[in-house]
Parts: structure tokens; sequence; C-alpha cells
């Protein structure tokens, strides 16, 4: 299984990301505060895992973000989907965060996501999985 974190400055995780050994999709996890920064950070490093090998589903997991992330949904709407869904990207399912803030800006971001993706809500990572495990691109 492919697997890599990154790390803010003073050396926590913010950001991990694995491909399933039969890369049936790929699996983000979120961790603490996010800024523009990290976020920007991390979905690039999904983008460059795309570029090298298409997978059409996503697993985003909010479950260990912690507070708001609207600084990003622009970003995120206009520049990261397009070029996630231009890579093979078809499936999108969204765990959400335990805290309202985290929740609220994934509300902000979602009609823009739906617009461009096949997007699922979840509270519970493994219904997240079944529903990408589900849907054959």
């Amino acid at each position: 299984m492919e697997h890599k974190e990154l790390k803010k400055a003073n050396g926590d995780v913010f950001f991990e990301v694995r491909r399933t050994t039969d890369n049936s999709f790929i699996s983000m996890n979120w961790v603490g505060i996010q800024s523009l920064e990290t976020i920007v950070m991390g979905c690039n490093q999904v983008l460059t895992m795309l570029r090298e090998k298409p997978c059409p589903r996503l697993l985003n997991s909010n479950r260990e973000l912690i507070g708001p992330w609207e600084v990003a949904v622009n970003w995120l709407a206009y520049k990261w989907a397009p070029q996630a869904k231009s890579l093979g990207l078809r499936y999108y399912a969204h765990v959400l965060s335990p805290g309202i803030y985290g929740q609220r800006s994934f509300q902000s971001l979602y009609p823009a996501l739906q617009s461009q993706l096949n997007i699922e809500v979840f509270e519970d990572e493994k219904k997240a999985e079944q529903w990408l495990l589900l849907n054959v691109a």
C-alpha cells in the first residue's frame, strides 16, 4: 500500500494519504487545524498520485480535522476538482468532521464538487469505503 504523510514545520502530521494495493481507491485524512497552504499541499499530493496512476475513487476523511477551512473552498472547487476530474477521478466520498466549523466549510464546497464529481457524504469511514467500492468506473 502506497502511503505518505505531510508534516508542518513543527513536525506535526497534518495530512495522510494512502492508495489501496489494488488501486480501488485513494484515501486521504486531514489531521488538526488546516490552512490554505496545508490544504494545497495535501491536495497537490493527491494530484501527483493521480498523475502517476489514475484512480477513479477518493475517500476524503475529515474525522480528525479541527476547525474551519473555508479559506480553501474556491481553490478546491475551481482549481483542484477540475484537475482531479481530468486525471480520472469520478467518485468522491466525504467523511464529515465531528465539529460544526468543518461541516460548514464542507457545505460551502459541496455544490461546486457536486457539479463535477459523483459525491456522497458520510459520518463513518467504513460506509464511505463501501459506497466507493460499489461504484465501478
